[in-house]
């Protein structure tokens, strides 16, 4: 799931528009296309844990030399 609340990422109208325009589709073709998508029957509850508990994961990806061969520990 997004982390954002549903409203917060929705798009100016007019932007929609011009972007329908330039590659001819239809918002509302998209929707009307969609609608028989059903819904999961079950979603796992852990599937939102930083939603319930306020916390998360962080990965840092950090570059770094790695060696052809290296001892056996």
């Amino acid at each position: 799931m997004s982390p954002q609340p549903a409203n917060l990422g929705k798009v100016r109208p007019h932007l929609v528009e011009k972007r329908d325009c330039k590659y001819k589709i239809s918002v509302d073709d998209l929707k009307m296309s969609r609608v028989e998508i059903e819904e999961p029957e079950w979603i796992n509850p852990q599937a939102d844990n930083w939603k319930q508990h306020g916390k998360g994961f962080v990965i840092l990806v950090e570059p770094i030399e790695m060696k052809k061969m290296a001892p056996f520990p």
